[in-house]
C-alpha cells in the first residue's frame, strides 16, 4: 500500500489573485496593532483568524504537529485549505504552495532602536510528510516599496519532534512604514499532501532582544489517549452491551511551559455530554508537581464509566482545565493566554464505528489495480450494516480535478466481509460505488448499502479498485494503536497491514431503517474472494467475441466495465461464453463456482 502526501495545485492567476486581494486590503486601511500575537487557541475552523490573517491556503489543526506549543497550529502543505492539489496533473509538481501573510499593521511610528523581534515556533513534518532538501519554509517582509524582501529561509529534511523557535530582528529602516506585512510561504511539492510545516506562537512586538524567548504561558497541547478502547467512536447500542470494556483505564492529556522557571500549575477535569447536558464529573486534581521550562508535562484521569444517557446518541466532552494567571500579561497588553489553559477531546456514541479522530494526516493507495483493502470491526453483538462512510482525498491525476462534478469517474467494489480466523472471508454483500469527493477538508461521503446487511460478530469492510487512477483513502496517524486492524490483498491471499502505521479513515454504520430490500443474512454470500483450486487460465485474451476458461464447474459470471459498472450478469454452463456485443474495451470478468470467485481482466476488440 502506498503513501500520498496531501499537496495542491498552483496555477500562474493563483498568485496575480492573492497579490490583488493584498492590495485591496492594504488599500482599505485595515491595519492591525503592536503587539501582534497569534497561537491559534482561539480559531474557529480550519481558518486562520481573517482578522489577523490572509490565508493562502493553510488549515489550522492539532493534529498533524508533534510536541507543539501551545494547542492548534497553521499547516502548510501542497494543498488548498478546501484540501485540493494545486496540482492535480503532474504528481511531481514542484513550486510554491501554501500561504500565510499578516493583516497589514503601521511601523511608521518606530525605528530600528526600538528593538523590534518576531518570533514563532516552527516544525518540519510533524506527522505528515517530511520536507525534503530543496523545499522550504521562508518568511518575508514588505518594504515601503511594496516588495517582498525573504529574511528567514528553512531547508527540508530537518527531522525532529520538536518545534524549534526562531527570533528576526527587523532592523532595516526601509520596513519601518505605515503598511508593514510579514509573510510565512513554503515550496515544495504541488499534487497533495506533501512537504509539511507547521507554525505556531507568533509574536511580534517592540523592546525585545534576542533573548526574549519566553512568554508567561503555561499552555494545554492536545490529548494523547481517548476514552475508548477499542474505536474512537462506536454505535451507542454496541456500546451498551457491556461499556466497562470498552473504556479506558486512563485518559492523558498534554501541558507545555513556555515560561523561564518551573510551575506548580493545578489542574481539574470535566466530562459532560453535550446532547443531553449532563455533567458526570467535575472535581480537580491532586497536584502534580513542578513542571520546568520548556517541558511537555503529561496528566492523566480515570474516566467515569457513563452508562445513564438521555437520548441513543451521546457527544462526550472531556476537558482538562488547569489553573494559571496568564490572563495577566505585561509585554502582552490586551491579550488573556489563560485562554490555552483548557482542552477538550470528544466521543460520539451514536449510530458507526470509527478508528480515526477525524483528521487525515496522509492518503493510502493501493499501487495496483484490482488492489484489495479491508478493515475489521468486532461486533459486541450481532447486529446490520446499513452504510459505510469513507474520506477520500483528492490528489494528482484525479478526475475530480478536471472536472466541476462534486465526483469523478472513478469506481471500486464495496464489500462486507465475514470473518475467517481472524482475516476477511467470504463475501457477504458487493456493489458498484462511484468515488466523491467533499467541498472541504476531512469530509466523509456516506454511502448507502442497496440492502441492509446481517453481521454476526466480526466482519469486514472491504474495496476493490478496478482501475489505476488513485483512489486515496484518509489515514489517521493519530491513532497508530489500530494498524493492526487494516488487511490487504497480495492477489492470491489476505496479508496484515504492515506499512500504515495509523488507522484508515473508514466508517460503517449501523442499520436504523429499511434500506432498498430485507435483512440479508449472513449465510447467504454474493461473492467470496479466494482462488479456485487451479489457475485460472482465460483465452483468447484480447477477445473479439468468445470467451473461454480452463476451470471446471464455472456456474456464474458478472463482468464489470473499468467505472465498476456491472454490464453483464449470467449463469453458465460450460466453458466459453459468447461477449460479441460488447463494445471494445477493457473489462473486469468475476468467475464464481457458487462458493469461491476471481476477477480477471480482459481486453474485448470488435
Amino acid at each position: 500500500m502506498n503513501f500520498i502526501s496531501d499537496n495542491r495545485p498552483v496555477i500562474i492567476c493563483r498568485s496575480v489573485i492573492l497579490l490583488l486581494f493584498l492590495s485591496i486590503k492594504i488599500a482599505s486601511g485595515q491595519t492591525v496593532q503592536l503587539p501582534f500575537f497569534e497561537d491559534f487557541s482561539t480559531t474557529i475552523g480550519t481558518n486562520p483568524d481573517p482578522k489577523l490573517w490572509i490565508n493562502g491556503g493553510t488549515i489550522v489543526n492539532n493534529s498533524f504537529p508533534i510536541n507543539q506549543p501551545s494547542k492548534f497550529v497553521a499547516t502548510f502543505d501542497g494543498r488548498s485549505s478546501l484540501g485540493i492539489p494545486y496540482n492535480g496533473v503532474n504528481q511531481l509538481a514542484y513550486g510554491g504552495t501554501d500561504t500565510l501573510t499578516s493583516q497589514p499593521m503601521s511601523l511608521a511610528t518606530l525605528q530600528p532602536a526600538d528593538s523590534l523581534y518576531l518570533s514563532f515556533f516552527w516544525q518540519a513534518r510533524g506527522l505528515g510528510d517530511l520536507p525534503d532538501d530543496d523545499d522550504t519554509l521562508m518568511v518575508s517582509f514588505l518594504n515601503s516599496q511594496k516588495r517582498w524582501i525573504p529574511v528567514w529561509k528553512q531547508h527540508g529534511s530537518i527531522l525532529s519532534d520538536n518545534f524549534k523557535q526562531e527570533m528576526l530582528a527587523i532592523k532595516d529602516t526601509s520596513f519601518f512604514h505605515a503598511n508593514f506585512q510579514f509573510r510565512f510561504e513554503a515550496k515544495g511539492r504541488q499534487s497533495g499532501a506533501f512537504d509539511t510545516w507547521h507554525i505556531d506562537y507568533i509574536y511580534l512586538n517592540k523592546n525585545r532582544n534576542q533573548n526574549d524567548i519566553h512568554s508567561k504561558d503555561i499552555a494545554c497541547t492536545k490529548f494523547t489517549s481517548a476514552y475508548l478502547r477499542r474505536y474512537t467512536a462506536m454505535p451507542m447500542r454496541q456500546y451498551l452491551v457491556n461499556p466497562a470494556t470498552e473504556v479506558n483505564e486512563t485518559l492523558k492529556a498534554e501541558i507545555f511551559n513556555l515560561q523561564n522557571d518551573g510551575d506548580f500549575t493545578p489542574y481539574a477535569w470535566k466530562v459532560s455530554d453535550i446532547v443531553s447536558g449532563r455533567v458526570y464529573y467535575d472535581a480537580p486534581a491532586p497536584s502534580f508537581g513542578n513542571l520546568p521550562p520548556r517541558i511537555t508535562g503529561i496528566r492523566q484521569f480515570t474516566p467515569p464509566v457513563i452508562t445513564d444517557f438521555g437520548a441513543d446518541k451521546a457527544i462526550l466532552k472531556f476537558q482538562l482545565n488547569i489553573t494559571t494567571s496568564d490572563n495577566v500579561q505585561p509585554n502582552l497588553p490586551g491579550y488573556d493566554l489563560s485562554v490555552n489553559d483548557s482542552i477538550s477531546t470528544y466521543t460520539i456514541l451514536d449510530d458507526f464505528y470509527a478508528y480515526d479522530d477525524g483528521t487525515a494526516e496522509v492518503g493510502a493507495d493501493f499501487d495496483q489495480t484490482l488492489g484489495k483493502v479491508a478493515v475489521q470491526y468486532i461486533l459486541s453483538k450481532p447486529d446490520s450494516i446499513g452504510a459505510v462512510r469513507f474520506n477520500f482525498s483528492p490528489y494528482f491525476n484525479n478526475p475530480y480535478l478536471k472536472d466541476t462534478l462534486s465526483s469523478g469517474g472513478q469506481y471500486f467494489l464495496l464489500q462486507i466481509l465475514e470473518s475467517d480466523k481472524g482475516k476477511p472471508g467470504k463475501t457477504l454483500h458487493q456493489q458498484s460505488i462511484r468515488v466523491k469527493y467533499g467541498t472541504e477538508v476531512n469530509h466523509f461521503e456516506e454511502y448507502l448499502l442497496n440492502q441492509n446487511i446481517a453481521v454476526k460478530d466480526t466482519f469486514y469492510v472491504a474495496w476493490t479498485k478496478v482501475t489505476q487512477e488513485v483512489i486515496a483513502v484518509g489515514v489517521d496517524k493519530n491513532t497508530p494503536q489500530f494498524a493492526d486492524r487494516i488487511f490487504y490483498n497480495n492477489g492470491t491471499e489476505w496479508m496484515p497491514n504492515t506499512s500504515v502505521k495509523g488507522s484508515l479513515m473508514v466508517r460503517p454504520v449501523i442499520a436504523t431503517k429499511p434500506a432498498g430490500g430485507s435483512t440479508e443474512g449472513p449465510g447467504d454470500p454474493l461473492a467470496n474472494e479466494e482462488p479456485f483450486g487451479q489457475k485460472l487460465v482465460v483465452y483468447p485474451n484480447p477477445t473479439s467475441g468468445m470467451l473461454k476458461w480452463n476451470v471446471v464447474g464455472i456456474k456464474h459470471i458478472s463482468i464489470f466495465d473499468v467505472r465498476g459498472h456491472e454490464v453483464l450478469s449470467k449463469n453458465v454452463d460450460g466453458q466459453e461464453l459468447n461477449i460479441a456485443h460488447l463494445p471494445t474495451n477493457t473489462y473486469f470478468v468475476n468467475f464464481s463456482d457458487g462458493r469461491k470467485n476471481l476477477i480477471h481482466k480482459i481486453v474485448v476488440v470488435n
